[in-house]
């Protein structure tokens, strides 16, 4: 009997101290690489989708911010891996998701990222639709450059231009939004409708560095203006589409509105046309991976892909000035988001 009470026992105290250890909180640290809208929207969405499809565990987020700066962003990441792993990384945007991807120490460790246009020019992946070599997987939230142009030279075809319209492609050297330029360059000889010039200024680190970016790109803006005859611009994705009052600046500066933006936003500011996936369709789409590498899944056994819900919005008004129709199928995939 004494046998048999210390059998009983053992199993009651084995089965308390598993119990114990799946009750510990899952730790999940974000990383934002900056306090933009873009970034703090998609971190909440993933954050309320997360606890709403997890009811079952407590989950206990850490959330940390680069502000726009990448040295900060790899400090954080070695703060955090000296404190031990996390259940799960989740870095938002470029910067941070770069600072991540390059630490070593942090190879191991289960990560998500978010908001990142272009991860396979980062490294992160050899191509869409295949995994990582590190434990990392996540969702490109930019739509493919040639779907972009596809869509622009629908609408160009539909104005009968006697000759190409010459579009300035508004970027900063952030890794985003330069990477952007470069796939659209590489098109340029696809498509007869379309001239490119780039139109850059430099990155300006932190959350004051918008309002120098975009007085930086109103002035090489205005050169190529003089230069090249330029008729309107894209305005590609990153921090500098989040600049305060740009389109009303450029416009007030140079008369010009947006052909093209990666941004709804910025369609009810005066864009033709525009196309991006939204902050709550990223963050909950994320948190269905989350949950899945919380059970237990390694991150890289899910291939990186590009989102497959976009927000399509056009704006008439400009469609109106810039002498260009929009046909009835753009205006049936806008649905909500056909402004004037």
């Amino acid at each position: 009997m004494k046998k048999m009470s210390l059998l009983v026992t053992s199993i009651l105290l084995c089965f308390m101290f598993h119990a114990q250890v799946e009750a510990q909180p899952l730790r999940v640290a974000i990383i934002e690489t900056s306090p933009l809208p873009i970034v703090t929207n998609t971190r909440d969405a993933f954050i309320d989708e997360l606890t709403l499809i997890m009811p079952e565990h407590e989950i206990d987020i850490e959330i940390y911010n680069a502000q726009g700066l990448e040295e900060q962003a790899r400090t954080i990441v070695q703060t955090i891996t000296e404190n031990g792993a996390p259940d799960l990384l989740v870095p938002i945007a470029t910067l941070a998701t770069r600072a991540v991807y390059n630490f070593s120490a942090a190879s191991e460790i289960p990560t998500l990222f978010m908001t990142v246009a272009d991860p396979v020019k980062e490294g992160i992946a050899t191509a869409f639709g295949e995994r990582s070599v590190s434990n990392i997987t996540g969702e490109s939230h930019v739509l493919d450059a040639k779907v972009k142009l596809d869509m622009l030279d629908g609408l160009l075809k539909a104005s009968a231009l006697e000759e190409p319209i010459t579009i300035g492609l508004v970027h900063s050297d952030y890794p985003s939004s330069k990477s952007s330029v470069e796939s659209l360059l590489a098109l340029e000889s696809q498509y007869d409708n379309v001239k490119f010039v780039a139109v850059r200024t430099a990155y300006a680190q932190g959350t004051s560095g918008l309002d120098a970016m975009r007085d930086g790109v109103v002035e090489a803006l205005k050169e190529k203006v003089e230069t090249f005859g330029v008729d309107t611009y894209w305005l590609s994705t990153g921090p500098l589409l989040q600049a305060n009052d740009l389109i009303n600046v450029i416009y007030k500066e140079t008369k010009l509105l947006p052909v093209f933006a990666e941004s709804i936003e910025s369609v009810q500011q005066g864009a033709l046309l525009g196309v991006v996936a939204d902050e709550k369709s990223i963050g909950k789409s994320g948190a269905l991976r989350a949950k899945r590498i919380l059970s237990g899944e390694r991150a890289n056994s899910m291939p990186v892909t590009r989102m497959d819900k976009y927000t399509i919005g056009v704006n008439v008004s400009t469609a109106i000035k810039m002498h260009i129709p929009i046909p009835s199928s753009y205006l049936k995939l806008s649905k909500n988001h056909v402004y004037q």
